[in-house]
């Protein structure tokens, strides 16, 4: 695995951890590199997902929400976890179809505003491969890159799309053309 931007982690929590999702085993790489626990935002309206798929999201922590209707535990639940120190994912784009990327939402930007802690952008790309490679024995080829932490403020919270907006242009920038 080829890890980049490493040193962009900050050394503590609270952060959120704002990566592309391109398969349901993102989690994987991102909770192996990071090494440290992180509280997984995961949709709980997803098509059944093999366990082997689910292993790294609920080994760390896995707080499931419903993406249609966000329940205020949802929010109270990250809300406690922040408050916490801890390190939370949430991947903007909200599913894992497809390579590309996709049209973000503003929950981590949501997050980071309102607490004032920082954004890591985060770019992966070779996850789609990894398990037909593993098949065949052979090592898939994955990349995961840590952009420079956005920091957010306060008054953030009337722009979320603009912060939404600069936090995708960093992932962009970070991944391979054929992911972006």
């Amino acid at each position: 695995m080829i890890v980049r931007g490493k040193q962009n982690l900050p050394k503590k929590g609270p952060y959120i951890l704002a990566p592309n999702h391109i398969d349901d085993i993102d989690p994987f790489p991102l909770a192996g590199t990071v090494n440290k626990p992180i509280t997984f935002l995961m949709a709980q309206d997803q098509a059944p997902i093999k366990w082997y798929k689910y292993w790294a999201p609920w080994s760390y922590g896995a707080l499931l929400i419903d993406r249609k209707k966000i329940q205020p535990s949802t929010i109270k639940a990250v809300h406690k976890q922040i408050q916490k120190k801890e390190i939370i994912c949430i991947f903007p784009e909200g599913t894992a179809i497809g390579r590309g990327l996709k049209k973000a939402k503003n929950g981590a930007s949501f997050f980071a505003a309102r607490h004032e802690i920082p954004i890591v952008p985060v770019a992966i790309s070779g996850t789609e491969r990894a398990f037909s490679k593993i098949k065949r024995f052979q090592r898939p080829s994955i990349a995961l890159s840590f952009g420079e932490p956005i920091f957010a403020k306060k008054e953030d919270m009337k722009k979320l799309n603009e912060l939404t907006g600069k936090t995708m242009e960093a992932i962009r920038v970070m991944l391979p053309k054929q992911y972006r």
